[in-house]
């Protein structure tokens, strides 16, 4: 066995705890650190649709409109008719070419596959009455049936829902303000 001089041997050990321990020698902390990349992909799809402007956080856009079928005397047995189209509330907005329908429920006061308005509480005090999706009431809207609009450039900013209704009065009931409240579900 070779004896050193006791600084040599000294010289000799302290690069040895250096290389066990690793610090300070850049060769060894070049190795142990790695580096890696990798791509994904972002993507975003813009698809067809309609904006209620105004629309609740529970969906709810409020009112449409009225369908205000006049005054008229407790013995007529006119017929009249009525259009949201000029009272309609809420602003519609769609892409143009989007399929747009709409369907009408029955009304508070459906009954017998009817929609009726109706004075108060009294069951008995009630008129009936159709909403159609045209001028003339020639294309009724039947209870949960459903109507399209056509979305086209002239109209995609301010689509108006074509609302109409129609009633004959019977001539025999009290008078008072007949009411019902129809909800409209909008589909696209």
């Amino acid at each position: 066995m070779a004896t050193y001089p006791s600084p040599l041997r000294h010289a000799l050990a302290a690069p040895a705890i250096l290389v066990l321990c690793g610090g300070g020698l850049p060769f060894l902390q070049s190795e142990a650190r790695a580096e890696t990349s990798a791509n994904f992909d972002v993507t975003a799809a813009i698809v067809p649709g309609c904006l209620v402007d105004g629309l609740g956080s529970a969906g709810n856009a409020g009112t449409i409109g009225t369908l205000d079928f006049g005054h008229d005397t407790s013995l007529s047995a006119a017929s009249h008719s009525a259009t949201t189209t000029a009272s309609q509330s809420i602003r519609l907005r769609c892409t143009p070419g989007v399929n747009l329908s709409m369907s009408i429920d029955g009304g508070t006061h459906s009954a017998s596959g009817a929609r009726n308005l109706q004075l108060g509480a009294d069951t008995a005090a009630r008129i009936v009455y159709r909403v159609c999706r045209d001028a003339a009431c020639n294309l009724p809207i039947a209870i949960g049936g459903t109507a399209s609009t056509v979305v086209t450039a002239a109209n995609a900013n301010d689509v108006r829902l074509p609302v109409y209704a129609a009633l004959t009065l019977p001539g025999h009931l009290p008078p008072g303000t007949y009411t019902d409240t129809l909800t409209v579900t909008l589909t696209w």
